[in-house]
């Protein structure tokens, strides 16, 4: 237990860049003791990925739009649709930062940055890197670098994490820094071999064939990492530091493509690729230079459908509404053969209260495009802000079910229930929501609550009661 509680310290006080050695550190304060031949069982990595997931969430700004999740999450399918025994229901995160990195976490969790998403060429490299990384998890890499840790006794690996937390603190004593030293050296252990690499490679390239694309295309981002040497930012480790590329590891993916090339057969989406990039870059740079930079450069082209798309999102995010509408009404009519983009005429109309016209405009298309998740969000959200909770609540429940993070529908679910009257679900629903972002103190509130209202036989009642059990088991 102690561990866990300096654990926590660090991953409070500390940026990201610590989060792969404190997983380490808390993987071990779990699964301790163990039989000294097991591997973590399915079930228990399983829940190391939930505990690590709300870590993730407490230190880094995940993206929630619909669209840019919906399509690193198409992408990880046309993977996942060839991986034979999956040990997890994989879960796709985008990160809001601007560094080229992507990782993989126990249990199925699989976090791409926008910095990789924006200065990828292909949708090809994309999913190239996305396949290496399921390679790991389906090979269970971070699991066997935890089992080999299982050496560290408790006292050494407690050092190991007050060395790490005061190591990087100036004028410390000449003692932190050989506690830094200390926690190097065991954090080694968290580092992918090169057998670890080959393998995921090697299972990557087998998914990227039958996916129908080119397996080259990880070279290609890779070279590419290398050329810039882009090395991250203060939250996460880059990509070349988490898989450092040697000379022998290129040679090998060259050897695997030179003797068993595969055709690329799958037709890359690259408007839909580009559309992502813009929105995506709207999310980390300063709103009002690109508004600047955007309306520069629609003189030159004033009917560049990107450059208007880029426009309009850059006002959402700078909350200058009326000027978004007048945008995106230009936008529309420009793209005619692009009737996605009424999906965003709608939000502009949204995002200024104006919800008559918005479900005006986003209706059509969803009973055109019912499949589409990003069209059914923002409808179910221009109902219910506009006092039709009961059209509202089936969208909604159709979304729990298939949205990649559902972290944003509990809210508007709460938001729903309780518009309805339904206050116990409307409770139980609200906690769900502040338990995935982290504030425990009114995920508690709600969880009470919930539990007072909701009837005794009821499903959700019972969800609650077996979330309270495993709680109090983690506590003991």
């Amino acid at each position: 237990m102690q561990i866990s509680i300096l654990a926590i310290d660090v991953i409070m006080h500390r940026p990201l860049h610590y989060l792969y050695f404190v997983i380490f550190i808390l993987c071990c304060s779990i699964i301790v003791p163990r039989p000294a031949s097991a591997l973590m069982s399915i079930e228990k990595e399983r829940e190391l990925g939930d505990r690590l997931l709300l870590m993730v969430k407490s230190r880094t700004t995940l993206v929630e739009d619909p669209e840019i999740v919906g399509y690193v999450t198409d992408i990880g399918h046309k993977i996942l649709r060839h991986v034979n025994g999956k040990f997890f229901h994989y879960r796709f995160f985008v990160i809001q930062d601007d560094s080229m990195n992507a990782f993989a976490m126990p249990g199925g969790l699989v976090f791409i940055h926008t910095g990789l998403l924006e200065n990828v060429d292909s949708e090809d490299e994309l999913l190239c890197v996305m396949a290496h990384e399921i390679g790991h998890v389906q090979g269970r890499h971070v699991v066997r670098r935890i089992e080999q840790a299982k050496r560290l006794n408790i006292a050494t690996a407690a050092l190991a994490v007050a060395g790490f937390f005061l190591g990087g603190a100036r004028g410390e004593s000449s003692s932190a820094a050989l506690f830094a030293s200390s926690a190097l050296n065991a954090s080694i252990a968290l580092k992918y071999s090169r057998e670890d690499e080959e393998e995921a490679d090697r299972r990557a390239y087998q998914w990227i064939c039958k996916a129908g694309y080119d397996p080259r295309g990880l070279i290609y981002i890779l070279k590419k990492m290398q050329r810039y040497r882009w090395l991250g930012s203060d939250t996460i480790p880059s990509y070349l530091a988490t898989h450092p590329v040697s000379s022998e590891r290129m040679t090998y993916l060259q050897n695997l493509w030179n003797q068993d090339p595969c055709i690329q057969k799958a037709k890359e989406d690259l408007f839909r690729l580009r559309k992502i990039q813009v929105k995506a870059r709207t999310l980390t740079e300063d709103p009002q230079v690109l508004i600047q930079r955007y309306t520069q450069e629609l003189k030159a082209t004033p009917n560049d459908v990107f450059i208007l798309y880029g426009l309009v999102h850059s006002l959402l995010a700078a909350q200058e509404y009326n000027e978004a509408i007048k945008i995106a009404n230009r936008l529309v009519s420009v793209a005619k053969d692009r009737p996605e983009f009424k999906i965003d005429q709608g939000q502009a109309y949204l995002a200024a209260g104006k919800y008559r016209q918005a479900i005006s405009i986003i209706e059509p298309y969803y009973k055109r495009h019912p499949w589409n998740l990003e069209a059914k969000f923002f409808l179910a959200r221009a109902y219910l802000d506009q006092g039709n909770a009961p059209g509202a609540l089936p969208l909604l429940k159709s979304l729990e079910k298939s949205w990649p993070d559902p972290t944003p529908i509990y809210l508007q679910m709460g938001r729903c229930l309780s518009a309805l009257n339904r206050q116990g679900e409307a409770h139980y629903y609200l906690s769900r929501y502040y338990d995935a972002i982290g504030n425990q103190q009114a995920a508690s509130y709600h969880h009470k609550e919930a539990l007072k209202l909701l009837p005794r036989d009821s499903r959700l009642y019972h969800k609650l009661k077996k979330t309270t059990e495993s709680k109090k088991g983690d506590k003991t």
